[in-house]
């Protein structure tokens, strides 16, 4: 199944790859001297473009839901990862978003929003972390609650970083400036969202799977923006973080288990229970007999 989950990752940076090469197109082409939109064949490829990779992706899952396999549903049964470079590749994955979140707490002193950038960052410095104590405690298999402490600070990482990045472009009357970077937060809080419904109980592999796939690509297609060096480290984290769970979950499908079933006992033959019960009285009444 490793196979499978190499070929989705790959199409899916693929298709961020080409997504972003579009909105590049768009940055350069579609916007005046001001800053202002122009009219251009850009700010029509690159919408068509989305909508295309999300239809693709939800086609994928699609596929992967009448394959005939199922996913894993519970959460030490997925992530705990039997090759040795899963451990190491989430603490690597991790420290980059702790980079990044050091590089957007020295860099964001002249912001207008400078207190919601420093209180974003902390929240990437504990995602950073949390997202390696997760791997570990995956393989180690640490208590639940500990487990949803962890996967529980992404989610309150991308909500802040939502508002966040609508208060930064509230005033902004060019749409397009900020739209793909709105839509891959959003689409990376609605994964990291149903990721953390592995240790919470409440799995739902396929959702898992797909805003995965969704908030990866945007989240590449939102990397030829022009944004604070800090956050752009974090969008790299953000996304490797998402192709890694999807790795894992695909990576863990298996046939359907059927149902152990007891055979009927036959017709006239007495239950275990009662012929152990007969035995013992039978042979209380002998026992009777020889002393008599």
């Amino acid at each position: 199944m490793r196979k499978n989950a190499l070929t989705i990752c790959c199409f899916t940076c693929a298709a961020g790859a080409i997504g972003a090469f579009c909105r590049w197109l768009q940055n350069q082409l579609a916007f005046d001297e001001s800053g202002l939109s122009a009219q251009s064949v850009w700010n029509y490829i690159v919408p068509l473009v989305i909508l295309a990779a999300a239809v693709c992706f939800y086609s994928f899952v699609l596929k992967y839901k009448r394959s005939g396999l199922v996913m894993t549903t519970d959460f030490y049964d997925t992530f705990s990862s039997s090759t040795l470079l899963f451990v190491p590749a989430a603490w690597i994955i991790g420290a980059l978003m702790i980079f990044g979140s050091m590089i957007l707490i020295a860099t964001c002193a002249d912001n207008s929003s400078v207190i919601l950038y420093r209180i974003l960052a902390g929240l990437g410095v504990l995602s950073g972390i949390s997202f390696g104590l997760t791997a570990v405690g995956a393989r180690r298999k640490y208590e639940s609650g500990l487990i949803c402490v962890f996967v529980t600070v992404p989610v309150i990482q991308f909500c802040l970083w939502l508002i966040t990045s609508y208060k930064q472009n509230s005033t902004n009357p060019t749409v397009w400036v900020y739209a793909v970077e709105i839509l891959a937060i959003a689409a990376a809080l609605l994964a990291f969202y149903y990721f953390a419904g592995y240790p919470y109980g409440r799995t739902k592999p396929y959702s898992s799977m797909y805003f995965a796939m969704l908030g990866a690509f945007l989240g590449i297609v939102a990397l030829a923006d022009d944004r604070n060096f800090g956050l752009q480290l974090m969008l790299v984290s953000a996304v490797s973080m998402q192709l890694l769970w999807v790795c894992m979950i695909v990576s863990h499908r298996h046939k359907p288990t059927e149902p152990e079933s007891n055979p009927e006992a036959p017709s006239g033959s007495t239950p275990a229970a009662v012929t152990g019960t007969d035995v013992s009285v039978s042979s209380i009444i002998d026992e009777f007999h020889d002393g008599v």
